[in-house]
């Protein structure tokens, strides 16, 4: 299981990394990696970042960067693992729009990772915002990929209130609170009035107990339990907005779903034993099935069933040709993004090694931009790691990054479409099934045929 921590830098982000890409802590450095910056000068390409983020009116706070702790379950997982599901782990969260730093440590009994992540965004230049909604999307997505990985998940999701004591007693089945939250929900589903609701509490077993706030007790349980303790949705305003939504429900909806309408249909002449009139709307059901099946065949001109196989089957593929593409897409945008920030950047520290030339004391020009022409180089050898050896315009780019995203929204909406026929074909197999099942339809169910008129002229 990864537990999380997260707190802000604000006064120098530079300690925190240099601390976080100890070669003592993280295997002579084996452990560092690093997204749209290089670990050696990441705090300088944070602070240019954050500088265009103030230029361009996003300087709200006065956070730094964001310090966040993963850490693992002694002997649950090796240094290497742990890297990958950190990064992994912090791709989702930033979502490629932060520059950060990651490092494994392995000089304590527990793995853990330190991800050190700029506050200020290089694609919009926004800043993060971290709160306790954000915290729990952190924990979220850090249990969702423990999960799949084989390992256990105990960090909370955005229960109010709850604790980690809670947390823990949730997932072994022993939290009053779940138990109660799933009693309190069964018994307003079977009531129409307040009075009724307290009735069903105490027939599942709960002492109730009606004060300034509305509490229940289970048998073995020591201490009540106030229902405001169980969210909002669970206050006894809530309750009792609930519950009159209950009675509402007698009234049968105008506009009801197909499901809806067919389970009513079926109730209705099973209830009244109109065996007749259900065996009638089970043949005019299944007809208008087989309309609607045959029309969608023939559109598409698959009236082999073989035919219908291998459209189903090349339906399938084409979505997850499309699902590959839109991450293809995805990757390329990141990249060119990461790209478009790191030529910014370089043209700036470009601009003040050439202003050099005309300073009337170069080497001590040279000492008071240090920061820019370390920088430089550091930049010059990641452009090169990403293939680029000829600094593009910003506008050719710009244009790329705008490209990608038309086709990103172009595949989206082609993989929608295909989606939806995908739907078609899901009930269109169905009807196959009922179809195939389904009893003789009289020819009384049927549409008259019309026999032909013959017109005599008089002569």
């Amino acid at each position: 299981m990864a537990y999380l921590k997260i707190f802000p830098i604000k006064v120098t982000d530079k300690k925190a990394l240099d601390y976080i890409t100890n070669p003592d802590k993280t295997d002579e450095k084996l452990l560092v990696s690093s997204f749209g910056c290089s670990p050696e000068t990441a705090d300088l390409e944070f602070s240019m970042t954050r500088e265009m983020a103030k230029k361009n009116g996003m300087d709200k706070g006065d956070n730094l960067a964001f310090h966040l702790i993963q850490s693992f379950k002694p002997g649950e997982v090796d240094a290497e693992n742990a890297h990958r599901l950190g990064q992994q782990f912090a791709d989702e969260v930033l979502k490629g729009k932060y520059e950060y730093v990651i490092s494994t440590h392995v000089d304590k009994n527990h793995i853990h990772n330190h991800i050190i992540f700029n506050a200020a965004s290089f694609v919009d230049h926004h800043k993060y915002v971290s709160n306790k909604r954000s915290y729990h999307k952190l924990c979220r997505i850090s249990n969702r990929i423990c999960h799949e990985n084989g390992l256990a998940t105990s960090m909370p999701t955005g229960e109010k209130g709850t604790s980690y004591k809670e947390n823990m007693e949730y997932h072994r089945g022993t939290s009053w609170k779940a138990k109660l939250r799933v009693a309190v929900d069964k018994s307003i589903w079977t009531s129409i009035n307040y009075e009724e609701f307290l009735q069903k509490m105490q027939l599942a077993g709960y002492e109730v107990r009606q004060g300034k706030h509305l509490s229940f007790r289970a048998p073995e349980q020591k201490n009540f339990t106030y229902m405001k303790s169980l969210g909002s949705y669970y206050s006894e305003e809530n309750v009792r907005i609930r519950l009159a939504k209950n009675r509402s429900k007698v009234k049968t909806p105008r506009h009801l779903s197909r499901e809806a309408r067919l389970y009513i249909n079926i109730s209705t002449y099973v209830t009244t034993g109109n065996r007749e009139g259900f065996e009638r709307w089970a043949k005019l059901n299944n007809l208008k099935e087989a309309a609607r099946t045959f029309n969608y065949l023939s559109e598409n001109n698959l009236l082999n069933y073989d035919d219908f196989r291998q459209h189903v089957s090349d339906i399938e593929a084409s979505v997850k040709v499309a699902d590959q593409r839109i991450a293809q897409i995805n990757s390329e945008l990141s990249t060119q993004k990461v790209i478009q920030k790191h030529c910014n950047s370089y043209r700036l520290c470009r601009k003040v090694i050439e202003d050099c030339k005309s300073a009337k004391n170069p080497k001590a020009y040279r000492t008071k931009h240090q920061a820019e022409y370390q920088l430089h180089d550091s930049l010059k050898k990641e452009l090169q790691d990403l293939g680029i050896t000829k600094i593009p315009s910003s506008n050719k780019i710009q244009k790329r990054i705008e490209n990608l995203e038309s086709e990103q929204d172009a595949t989206v909406r082609e993989k929608q479409e295909l989606q939806k026929k995908q739907k078609t074909l899901e009930i269109i197999q169905q009807n196959f099934t009922v179809l195939l099942d389904a009893p003789e339809i009289s020819s009384d169910l049927l549409p008259a045929k019309k026999e032909p008129v013959s017109v005599t002229r008089e002569k």
